[in-house]
């Protein structure tokens, strides 16, 4: 109802509408009676105002002016003045600000009574809203019954598009995938874009566009309405409903608002299922590699549930992500975020793959029929750096471990392959970098020792007990030789002044007695400082 319908009311058939005629479209959605200036304390948009003017007849022009501002931005629909004994006329004031602000200004004798108004604007708008509530929950009652048919999202969306009568499409913004029951309309060109006024019993955030549909023959202007649905997954959905051939009326809001409360409990269902069947495959793919499948016959029938039993080799790569600021509290949702950003890019470069992915890591273990093939370090570098580039590591840096190329009964193998290379990248490398089991060298010596004592023994006595005596020595020392023995780049590296450095290596020269003219000595040195932090690694992981 609006302005325009109250003109026609028997109680305002000798009413004279004086001012503010472009407004009189002004939806109502209420009444009420003014009796002081305090409107900003209890005016709502949309409401009629009606008074005898006696609370606004002492207000200055600056005043009147304030007020009606107030008025604007409440966006309060008219103003009903009664003339009686107190007012004879209206003041050209307040007839110019009506004007001003598109308010329209209705006058009526002193013989209407206000009783007589205020239940001929409100009963309409009290039936309307009965009207709908009544369809809210008569939808609601519908789309009830059809969740007990289990219905598809197409199923779902057509039993929408019999409600309202207009073609509707369900977006997965995030992966570019559309359900639609109009292809035609798919295809389209924004050209406006404006927010939607809130309706009664209307909860959800709407916008409406201006559109080109460019999929039909010819193409034609039109307007659709989108709305985010709210959703516990990764991926973002946005309701879309076409405005073909004219625009929805509230009762149809009460339809799409019930739609998007179904379609948001679906894709709540859907996204429990896939977490089931994620943690479910997880699992499997966990006993695959920690060599918790013990006959060839139970290997092959994971590896077929998997779909990577097509042939003959395998290699794994593993990678973990590191807190740049480990002070920091990351956002708890930002790493499985992360992981499955990393999960998509490397998916559009390898074909027959699966992963694992638990807390920090996700292990990829792919399936390849030529031994020369296999994964690319190369491509996996690029893949990286683009995630890098696209902000996607700002709170993380990654390591990538790559095993050797293996057959399926030396899956686990791989796995340890991966994991060992992922603690060499950790222990001695700068993050994001990416390593092959291959290239690990003379570590594979050391790795494959089982006990701390294996590797203690490749380290002299003598450099054992200057580090327990002198850790602080020790630690100028290796960087030292890290550094092509250069005092500048030491004292750089451990925040030391560069005679503090000189000092210490002289010191060290005295007690070691170090010739720095031998590589065979520094050589002992450099791998004793590895053997010792390959240790303290597996201390910590211990």
């Amino acid at each position: 109802m609006n302005i325009k319908d109250i003109l026609k009311m028997p109680t305002l058939y000798s009413a004279k509408l004086l001012a503010g005629e472009k407004g009189i479209v002004n939806n109502i959605t209420g009444v009420n009676v003014l009796e002081a200036t305090d409107i900003a304390n209890w005016g709502r948009h949309g409401e009629v105002i009606l008074t005898s003017f006696f609370a606004l007849h002492n207000l200055s022009d600056s005043e009147l002016e304030v007020f009606f501002e107030k008025l604007h931005i409440i966006g309060i629909s008219a103003i009903i003045i009664k003339i009686d004994r107190l007012v004879t006329h209206i003041p050209n004031k307040l007839i110019e600000l009506c004007e001003l602000h598109t308010i329209p200004l209705i006058q009526i004798n002193k013989d209407v009574k206000y009783e007589s108004i205020i239940l001929e604007i409100v009963g309409p708008i009290i039936n309307a809203n009965i009207n709908l509530l009544n369809k809210y929950y008569e939808i609601h009652s519908e789309l009830t019954k059809l969740a007990l048919k289990m219905p598809s999202i197409d199923e779902i969306l057509y039993e929408f598009k019999k409600m309202i009568l207009r073609d509707v499409s369900l977006i997965n913004t995030t992966k570019g995938i559309e359900i639609a029951t109009n292809r035609e309309l798919s295809n389209v060109t924004i050209i406006s874009t404006s927010e939607v006024l809130t309706e009664k019993y209307v909860h959800f955030k709407y916008e409406r566009n201006g559109v080109i549909y460019n999929g039909t023959n010819p193409p034609i202007t039109g307007k659709q309405i989108r709305v985010q649905i709210p959703h516990l997954g990764y991926d973002d959905y946005e309701l879309v409903i076409h405005e073909l051939p004219e625009q929805v009326s509230s009762e149809d809001f009460m339809v799409i608002e019930n739609g998007v409360k179904f379609l948001q409990m679906e894709l709540l269902k859907k996204y429990v299922i896939s977490q089931n069947l994620f943690q479910q495959k997880n699992n499997i793919i966990s006993d695959l590699l920690n060599d918790r499948l013990f006959e060839e016959k139970d290997i092959n029938e994971v590896l077929d549930s998997l779909t990577i039993n097509k042939y003959k080799y395998y290699q794994l790569m593993l990678i973990k992500l590191y807190p740049r600021d480990e002070k920091k509290n990351v956002n708890k949702d930002l790493l499985p975020q992360t992981l499955r950003q990393i999960r998509l890019k490397i998916r559009d470069s390898l074909k027959d793959i699966v992963f694992l992915e638990r807390l920090d890591v996700v292990v990829f273990i792919h399936n390849f029929n030529d031994v020369t093939a296999g994964i690319n370090p190369h491509t996996i570098e690029k893949k990286m750096n683009t995630l890098v580039q696209n902000n996607v590591f700002k709170d993380f840096y990654y390591n990538v471990s790559i095993s050797s190329k293996v057959e399926k009964l030396s899956i686990p193998q791989a796995n340890r392959e991966a994991l060992d290379t992922e603690k060499i990248l950790r222990l001695f490398y700068n993050p994001n970098n990416i390593l092959l089991y291959e290239d690990l060298g003379i570590y594979k010596l050391f790795l494959d020792s089982n006990n701390l004592a294996d590797l203690k023994k490749f380290i002299s006595a003598r450099l054992t007990t200057f580090k327990s005596q002198y850790p602080l020595l020790f630690e100028t020392l290796h960087t030292f030789l890290d550094t092509n023995q250069n005092y500048i780049l030491t004292s750089e590296k451990l925040y030391l002044h560069p005679k503090t450095v000189r000092y210490r290596i002289d010191k060290t020269k005295t007690i070691l007695n170090v010739n720095f003219a031998n590589p065979e000595e520094l050589l002992q040195i450099q791998i004793a400082a590895r053997l010792f932090k390959l240790i303290d690694g597996r201390k910590t992981n211990e």
